[in-house]
């Protein structure tokens, strides 16, 4: 199927966070897989329960969450994304900040657990705070990154747009140099470049603050992402998330193996679909046999309207 590829991009972003809700947070990577058995040995989109967390290292913040909806990383990506279509494509901080309140803070429609980041951001953002960011190196400071990227990759401000969108909820070197090595990346594959070059060239001129890590995820052999993350950290923190991603990212051959690698790894996979999703969304596009699974689409929550606003954008 044929789409513009800020639509890959978005759709394979989306698709990929709320792939993983059933297992967001889940520690132990047997009990994915004990899991994963029972639904013929597929882990995505798996339903919400509380039992499957009994008894393992976890943590079951998505009580108010149903099957096919997204997490909150999902939900500030897709609110980036409606804010923009509102600013005739343009990423406004002030309309995205009331946006954001409106949604996340108190009496607004989300419902659902607001981590650490969102909350610090709600604060500064109700004492006008500029920028409303807090310093914390964690997995929300990409999830605007593919909307941003999509609209602005051709643009000379790029980075400058780059850093007011991070600095919405985090204000931090590190955070700040995986956003750019992800955007790099992103930016690559949509001019056509193969995913492995992408990889290597973004590694190569990451900042001197990961770079090390990255290039160690991509020289790393196997294909097993488990692994791998049990070696780094399957946590929040993006120094631990970034290395993960670029693994997977290199290890993968389609959408789905990607996306199933990163839900298997455990912790914030979520947090990691982001990027993972939007990457080989791109790559693989949707409904080709490598793509985005159509049949995922359909399990999308209030999925026909997502996809009319990433169609918009």
């Amino acid at each position: 199927m044929l789409h513009s590829k800020s639509t890959d991009i978005l759709l394979g972003a989306l698709v990929a966070d709320a792939a993983c809700l059933g297992m967001h947070w889940i520690y132990d990577p047997e009990q994915i897989e004990k899991i994963a058995k029972r639904q013929s040995n597929n882990s995505a989109f798996t339903t919400v329960d509380p039992k499957n967390y009994e008894g393992v290292k976890g943590y079951f913040a998505h009580a108010g969450r149903t099957l096919g909806m997204l997490t909150q990383y999902g939900e500030t990506l897709r609110l980036a994304i409606q804010s923009m279509n509102a600013n005739d494509g343009a990423f406004d901080v002030a309309a995205y900040q009331g946006a954001f309140a409106a949604f996340f803070g108190p009496g607004g429609a989300y419902q659902g657990y607001i981590d650490r980041v969102t909350r610090g951001a709600l604060e500064n953002i109700a004492k006008e705070q500029s920028p409303s960011g807090i310093d914390d190196d964690q997995n929300p400071a990409i999830t605007r990154l593919p909307a941003i990227v999509a609209r602005y990759h051709d643009d000379e401000n790029l980075s400058e747009i780059l850093t007011n969108a991070m600095q919405v909820t985090n204000v931090n070197d590190v955070a700040a140099a995986y956003s750019s090595a992800f955007a790099d990346v992103l930016m690559r594959v949509m001019r056509d470049e193969p995913l492995d070059t992408a990889l290597d060239a973004a590694a190569e001129t990451a900042d001197e603050l990961i770079k090390a890590d990255l290039k160690l995820a991509l020289k790393s052999t196997g294909t097993n992402a488990v692994d791998f993350a049990g070696e780094i950290g399957r946590a929040c923190h993006l120094p631990t998330a970034g290395p993960v991603m670029f693994y997977i990212l290199k290890h993968s051959d389609s959408y789905r193996e990607a996306v199933e690698q990163n839900i298997r790894a455990g912790g914030d996979n979520a947090g990691r679909a982001i990027l993972i999703g939007a990457i080989m969304g791109r790559v693989h596009g949707i409904g080709t046999e490598k793509g985005v699974p159509i049949s995922w689409l359909l399990q999308l929550n209030d999925g026909h309207s997502i996809w009319s606003e990433c169609e918009a954008f």
